[in-house]
């Protein structure tokens, strides 16, 4: 994140759930038209992460982006995942865990 823009949109979840996370994601992306991203397995087997690439996007416009897939997420998902970069919360804490490994 540099001067209020930001080039990853970021979903991470961790749950019970994240087996269904994975192909939920994939589904509702390319339903939204969404080509460009990357899903990782986290630390430990229940957290995925999830990096949409985007192009130096003005952090109020990423936090509504983040808003409308987190809120389609929640129609088939109970809420257990975070999105970054948050206009929520200071700029220090707008930190990514890195990812271990790519998920196919």
């Amino acid at each position: 994140m540099k001067e209020g823009l930001t080039n990853y949109l970021v979903l991470e979840y961790k749950g019970e759930e994240h087996q269904r996370f994975t192909p939920l994601v994939r589904h509702l992306f390319h339903t939204m038209g969404i080509t460009d991203y990357h899903i990782y397995q986290g630390k430990d087997k229940e957290r995925v992460q999830v990096f949409i690439t985007v192009n130096h996007l003005p952090l109020e416009e990423a936090h509504r982006r983040l808003q409308e897939i987190s809120d389609k997420l929640k129609q088939r998902l109970t809420k257990r995942w975070k999105t970054l970069p948050s206009i929520l919360l200071p700029e220090a804490y707008n930190i990514v865990t890195l990812p271990y490994s790519p998920i196919s």
